[in-house]
C-alpha cells in the first residue's frame, strides 16, 4: 500500500467502478488489520443524497452504513425502502441503515453492494471521492500498490 492519503475517485457510471471499490475494500481491510484498529472509508455524495460509510474492524469485518439526516423526508423514505428491500437493517432512530458483510466475502461482492447502494432511489451516477481514516481521524491510504 502507498502512504498517500489522497482520495480515490470512482466514476459510478464506469464499469471499472467495481474494481476500484474492490481495491478500496482490500486496502481498508489491510489498514484495519495492520494497524489493529477500526478504520472507515467514506464515499461522497452530491448535495441532498446519501453518503456511504464502510467501516472495517481490526479483525477485517465490514459494515456498510448510510445516514438519512441530509436527505429530504421523501428521499429518505425512498432510500430507506430501497435498502430495506436489499436486506439492510434500519437504525433504531430510523435516520440510517446498515448491513453487515459476513467474514470471508470477496471484496468484489461487497463492491457490487456498495455500487447498488450508492445508486439506489435514483441517486446520480457521477464521480465520487472516497476517503479513509482511523476511528481517531488519522487519514489512511485507500490506494493499493
Amino acid at each position: 500500500m502507498t502512504t498517500s492519503a489522497e482520495p480515490v475517485l470512482v466514476d459510478l457510471s464506469d464499469f471499472d467502478a467495481v474494481g476500484i471499490l474492490a481495491n478500496v475494500i482490500l486496502a481498508l481491510r489491510a489498514n484495519a488489520i495492520e494497524r489493529n484498529e477500526d478504520v472507515a472509508a467514506t464515499v461522497s455524495a452530491p448535495d441532498a443524497w446519501h453518503r456511504l460509510v464502510i467501516t472495517c474492524s481490526s479483525t477485517g469485518n465490514l459494515v456498510l452504513r448510510v445516514r438519512f439526516t441530509d436527505l429530504t423526508v421523501s428521499r429518505a423514505k425512498n432510500v430507506a425502502k430501497a435498502l430495506a428491500q436489499r436486506g439492510w437493517q434500519l437504525d433504531e432512530d430510523r435516520d440510517g441503515a446498515a448491513v453487515r458483510q459476513k467474514p470471508g466475502i470477496e471484496a468484489t461482492e461487497i463492491a457490487f453492494v456498495a455500487l447498488a447502494t450508492l445508486s439506489c432511489a435514483g441517486a446520480p451516477s457521477d464521480t465520487r471521492t472516497v476517503t479513509g481514516a482511523t476511528v481517531t481521524g488519522t487519514p489512511i491510504s485507500l490506494h493499493l500498490d
